[in-house]
């Protein structure tokens, strides 16, 4: 099988239109397998956002401290093999289709029973930790696919880390309604006697997840508690801070952009401090300075330097949204925005466009490359009804292209957002990587 055909089927299987929670398919799937996520420690991150930017970040520093670490991020940009990283390198695509073919003759025998068919993302997560284990990693940094407590990510008994970055509103269909319930479907990665690290939380939440932690015995860290952050300075590519936690106080720099990234930041650095308490691995200090540094995360404010000023993020959700056009407005106080903006039918997408427009120039509203794509059309007609600076392209490269005329003209900045399905697209087609998948 080639990597086209492997992606078509995969693909197939089970399309994402609706999202079919619950753990005893992962479980047997992996069973059929042999438990590949017993062989190796684990660090598992949930959160409304920030959770890819802390999985990065933790894989990363441990892998230049020496440690052979496994990366799983969801969804992904460009192509489908940055979910799976050995050392923060995307596995091959010989390597995907050899696992795709071993998961996938256990999930057809699985599928004689329908209520037992893998999903898209199950039969995907089998495939990662089967990798890791085929490649003998120490330790494995997963970030949740959605929620928690029922997530094909929770499947490990006995985690070095739980990690929870955000509580925040977003997929209230399926997590509830209130910020209580969400934290209650997020601290379900909270295991018995396992330290858990949590970022800046409302009270009502995290009231939950104390309560959570202190039931199973765990030690807690908190955001603004038990280790802090400050910021020094916010300037495109040339970020600073300090943070000051259990057993680190560090004065770092980091190419990494945002408000939000700092934060995220400082959850990973908190998470570490752990793992070195634990004797995972021994921090160098200049290995910790020079990788906050060096890092960088597409997709996540990210910067494309070019003649045109361009910021792409992955902005998916209200709070997302209102955090990115905070960052607009601090890293931009007096240039005008032109922004392409793609959402997914499942968003708040009025609550999403309400924190964006006040900060832009113009909006222009496009499609998200996935079949969970809002009609386009629906949110113009309510948009510009509201607002008086809507635009309506239905294809991205083509919003693409205008905006970039008219931010060379206007000598503006231009900001994609949304969904990892519109920015993955619009990147690709402003940077013509060679490594995205074409589906």
């Amino acid at each position: 099988m080639r990597y086209d055909e492997m992606l078509k089927t995969l693909y197939s299987v089970h399309p994402e239109i609706k999202i079919r929670l619950g753990l005893v398919r992962i479980k047997e799937l992996l069973r059929r397998l042999g438990n590949p996520q017993d062989s190796f420690e684990y660090i598992h991150v949930a959160g409304t956002n920030g959770k890819g930017t802390v999985t990065r970040t933790i894989g990363k520093i441990l892998s230049v401290h020496g440690l052979k670490v496994g990366t799983y991020f969801s969804p992904h940009l460009e192509t489908f093999r940055e979910r799976i990283r050995l050392n923060d390198i995307y596995i091959s695509k010989e390597d995907a289709v050899k696992m795709f073919e071993m998961v996938s003759k256990e999930a057809e025998a699985m599928t004689k029973s329908p209520d037992m068919a893998p999903t898209f993302f199950e039969i995907v997560t089998a495939m990662a930790f089967l990798y890791f284990k085929s490649k003998n990693v120490d330790v494995v940094v997963s970030e949740v696919g959605l929620g928690g407590r029922f997530d094909a990510t929770n499947v490990v008994e006995k985690p070095l880390c739980s990690v929870i970055t955000s509580i925040d509103y977003d997929h209230m269909e399926t997590l509830g309604s209130s910020l209580s319930q969400i934290a209650f479907e997020k601290a379900g990665i909270i295991k018995p006697n396992v330290p858990v690290v949590v970022g800046e939380i409302e009270a009502d939440p995290l009231k939950m997840i104390i309560s959570k932690a202190k039931e199973l015995n765990c030690d807690l860290k908190i955001l603004g508690k038990d280790f802090k952050y400050k910021v020094k300075r916010t300037e495109l590519g040339k970020n600073a801070f300090d943070f000051v936690g259990d057993r680190w106080s560090l004065s770092l720099e980091t190419r990494m952009n945002g408000l939000h990234a700092i934060k995220n930041l400082s959850i990973s650095l908190a998470t570490l401090e752990i793992l070195e308490k634990l004797g995972i691995f021994k921090s160098d200090g200049k290995k910790l300075y020079e990788t906050i540094f060096t890092i960088a995360w597409e997709g996540r404010f990210e910067w494309l330097p070019s003649d045109v000023t361009i910021i792409l993020d992955v902005a998916h959700n209200t709070p997302a949204m209102k955090a990115l056009s905070k960052n607009l407005s601090t890293y931009f106080p007096k240039r005008k925005i032109n922004a392409i903006v793609g959402i997914l039918n499942d968003k708040d997408y009025k609550g999403m466009i309400d924190s964006i427009v006040p900060v832009v120039e113009r909006l222009y509203i496009t499609t998200p490359n996935n079949p969970r794509a809002t009609d386009p059309f629906e949110i113009y007609s309510w948009a510009v009804q509201k607002y008086n600076n809507i635009g309506f392209m239905k294809n991205i490269e083509d919003a693409v292209n205008s905006c970039l005329d008219m931010c060379k003209r206007e000598n503006s900045v231009m900001m994609v957002s949304g969904s990892f399905y519109t920015v993955g697209v619009a990147r690709t087609f402003l940077t013509g990587n060679v490594d995205s998948d074409k589906e």
